[in-house]
C-alpha cells in the first residue's frame, strides 16, 4: 500500500504538469483518488480504536467513489469521446457518487450505507479490521462503481481493435492494469461474505499504478491520442467546407453536417426528414451528378453535386450521400478569363488596329498639308487612346475585384450605403462635368455595406453617361431599405443598354457569337455577385434604362465605424445637378 501511494504521487505530479493534454486531469485524478484509498486503508488498519477507523473511512470514501469517475473522465476523454466529458454529463454521471460520499460521513442518522460497524483484531495484532453490515445503498453504488468501470474499459477496448497497434499496446496496458483494482474488489466482496476480510484493492492499485507510468514512459500515453474510426470520420464529416447531406433510400434527409444547414439557412431538425428534392432545387430522386444552383438569401451560389449510394454488408442499398462543392468562385473565374481574353483578342486588337491606322491617315494628311483632316484623324486617334485607357482601367478593377475573395471582402470595413452612392455620383461628376446626376437616398448612416457597392455604382453611372449621346446626360440614382436589402435603382435618359451585351450576361458566360461589346457590365455583374447581391435591367418608357440592385447590408450599432466614411463625404460632397 505505500508502495501504491508512492506511485499514485509519480503519476499525479507527472500529469499535473501535462494537464493540459487530453485525459491527463482524468488519468491525474484518479492516480490521486487511489493513492488516497491505498494510504487511507493503511491507517486505518494500524488504528484500533472505531471511532478513529470510522472517520479515516469516511475520508477514504471520497478516493473509493471518485477513482471509478475519474476512470470514466479520462477513458471517454482519451478516446475522443468529450461529449460525455463535458461539465454537465459529468456531473451526472458523478450525482450518485456524491450522494454516497454524503451518505457516508452522515451514516449515523440513516444507516443507509452500514447498519452496524466494530472492529476484530486480527492473530498478529499489528492490524485490526472492521467488520461492517453492509445496507442497501453501498451495494448500489459498488454495482454502480463496476459499471464506471466497465464503460471505461469497453471505450478503450473498442478503440483499440480500430486502430495501429502503439495504440493498442497502450489500451492493453491500462486495461489490465485497470483490471486488477476491480478484481481485487470482486475478490473481497466474495470473501466478505464468509466473515471479515482485508480489503486487497488498495493494495492492487500499485499494479495500476505500474501500468499507468509504463504506458506515460514507453508508449507517449498523453503525447498521442488515439481518434477511433466512427469519431474520425463524423468529425471529418461536420469539419468539412463542403455540404454533405445523407438521405436514406427514399432520397429523405435522414443525416447533414452544419455546412449544409449554414447554405439552406434552416436547422438541422427542421431539415430531417424532408425529401432532398423539396430541399434544393435541380436535385432529381435518383443517383446524378453535375451542377446545381442554391439560392442563398438575395444571392445565388453554384455547386458541383457527386451523389454515391452506400451498402450494407450484403451489399444492399441503405442510403445515398451527395456532397456539395460550392463552385461560385471557380464559375467567376472561367467567366473572367473568357471576358479577358475576349478583350485581349477582340477589343485591344481592334482600337489597336484602328489606332495604326488613323496615325497613318494622320501623317498622310500632314503630308499633303491637310490639316483639317489630320485634326479629324487626330481627334478620332484620342478617342481610341480614350477608349484603350478606360478599357485598362476597367481590366485594373476587376483584377482588384477578383483578388478579393468573399471572406475577404466581408472583412473589409464596411462603409454607409448612403455615402457610396454619393461619392460614385461625385466621381463620375468629376470625370464629366457635363453630366446631371441626382442621388435621392434618405438612408440611416448605420446601414452599412462592403466599399466594392460603390465601385458598381460607379459603374453604372458612368455606363449611363458615356453612351448618352444628349449634351446634358441626366442619370438619377435611388435608394431605400426593403427588409434586410436595400434597392438601389440607377436611371438612365440614354438610347438604352444593347441587347446583345445582356445576353452573354444572363447566360452566364460568353461565346464566338454572344460577347458583350466591354467590360463595364461584367464588372458590375461580378461585383454584385460578391455582395451576394441580385443586379437586373430594364428599358424605361421611351428611352434609357434602369439598373436595380438587391444587396444584403447589415447595421452598425454606433456612428464609431462609419466616422472616416462620413469625413470622406465631406471631402468629395454631396452629387448634384449641374
Amino acid at each position: 500500500m505505500i508502495l501504491s501511494g508512492i506511485i499514485s504521487i509519480g503519476v499525479t505530479a507527472y500529469t499535473w504538469r501535462h494537464r493540459k493534454k487530453p485525459g491527463a486531469v482524468g488519468l491525474g485524478t484518479l492516480a490521486a483518488a487511489s493513492g488516497l484509498w491505498s494510504v487511507g486503508y493503511l491507517i486505518e488498519l494500524l488504528i484500533s480504536d472505531l471511532q478513529l477507523k470510522l472517520l479515516v473511512a469516511n475520508v477514504e470514501w471520497i478516493g473509493v467513489l471518485v477513482a471509478p469517475v475519474a476512470w470514466f473522465a479520462f477513458a471517454f476523454s482519451y478516446t475522443g469521446r468529450d461529449r460525455y466529458t463535458a461539465p454537465g454529463p459529468l456531473m451526472i454521471v458523478s450525482f450518485l457518487p456524491m450522494v454516497t460520499l454524503i451518505a457516508a460521513w452522515t451514516n449515523p442518522a440513516h444507516h443507509f450505507m452500514w447498519a452496524t460497524s466494530e472492529v476484530v483484531p486480527t492473530a498478529t495484532g499489528v492490524i485490526t479490521l472492521m467488520d461492517h453490515q453492509w445496507g442497501p445503498l453501498y451495494w448500489v453504488i459498488l454495482a454502480y462503481s463496476y459499471l464506471l468501470w466497465l464503460a471505461g474499459a469497453l471505450a478503450l477496448f473498442q478503440t483499440m481493435l480500430d486502430l495501429p497497434t502503439i495504440y493498442r499496446l497502450q489500451a492493453i496496458t491500462l486495461i489490465v492494469g485497470t483490471l486488477m483494482p476491480v478484481l481485487g474488489s470482486l475478490s473481497t466482496v466474495l470473501l466478505e461474505l464468509y466473515g471479515v476480510a482485508l480489503d486487497v484493492t488498495p493494495a492492487t492499485f500499485t499494479f495500476a499504478g505500474l501500468a499507468y507510468a509504463f504506458a506515460l514512459s514507453q508508449y507517449d500515453l498523453l503525447g498521442s491520442r488515439p481518434v477511433p474510426r466512427s469519431i474520425a470520420c463524423e468529425r471529418v464529416v461536420k469539419s468539412m467546407a463542403d455540404a454533405v447531406v445523407v438521405t436514406d433510400t427514399k432520397w429523405r434527409i435522414i443525416a447533414l453536417n452544419q455546412t449544409a444547414a449554414d447554405i439552406l439557412d434552416r436547422t438541422t431538425a427542421d431539415l430531417k426528414g424532408r425529401p432532398i428534392s423539396s430541399v434544393i432545387s435541380g436535385t432529381a430522386s435518383k443517383k446524378s451528378n453535375g451542377n446545381v444552383a442554391v439560392k442563398l438569401g438575395e444571392s445565388q451560389r453554384d455547386f458541383e453535386l457527386r451523389t454515391s449510394t452506400f451498402t450494407d454488408f450484403h451489399g444492399r442499398p441503405i442510403g445515398n450521400a451527395l456532397v456539395f462543392r460550392d463552385v461560385t468562385d471557380r464559375r467567376r473565374n472561367v467567366q473572367q478569363l473568357e471576358v479577358m481574353n475576349r478583350v485581349l483578342r477582340h477589343n485591344l486588337r481592334t482600337e489597336a488596329n484602328m489606332l495604326f491606322g488613323y496615325a497613318d491617315l494622320v501623317v498622310e494628311a500632314l503630308a499633303n498639308d491637310s490639316l483639317d483632316r489630320a485634326q479629324r484623324y487626330s481627334e478620332t486617334v484620342r478617342d481610341r487612346a480614350f477608349s484603350l485607357v478606360t478599357i485598362s482601367e476597367k481590366a485594373r478593377k476587376i483584377a482588384a475585384l477578383h483578388g478579393n475573395t468573399t471572406e475577404d471582402d466581408e472583412t473589409a470595413t464596411p462603409v454607409p450605403v448612403g455615402v457610396q452612392l454619393e461619392q460614385a455620383a461625385s466621381t463620375v461628376k468629376d470625370d464629366h462635368p457635363e453630366c446631371v446626376v441626382l442621388v435621392d437616398s434618405d438612408l440611416d448612416d448605420r446601414i452599412v455595406c462592403s466599399p466594392t457597392l460603390e465601385h458598381v455604382v460607379q459603374e453604372l453611372i458612368e455606363n449611363g453617361v458615356v453612351h448618352n449621346y444628349s449634351d446634358t446626360p441626366t442619370v438619377q440614382v435611388e435608394a431605400f431599405e426593403a427588409d434586410e436589402t436595400v434597392e438601389i435603382h440607377v436611371t438612365d435618359d440614354g438610347p438604352g443598354i444593347n441587347p446583345n451585351e445582356l445576353v452573354a450576361i444572363r447566360a452566364h458566360g460568353e461565346t464566338p457569337l454572344q460577347h458583350g461589346s466591354g467590360l463595364g457590365l461584367w464588372l458590375v455583374t461580378w461585383g454584385v455577385d460578391q455582395l451576394r447581391g441580385e443586379v437586373s435591367f430594364k428599358r424605361t418608357n421611351g428611352s434609357g434604362t434602369t439598373a436595380s440592385l438587391q444587396i444584403p447590408v447589415q447595421w452598425v450599432a454606433d456612428d464609431s465605424e462609419t466616422t472616416g466614411a462620413q469625413n470622406g463625404e465631406a471631402e468629395h460632397g454631396h452629387a448634384e445637378g449641374g
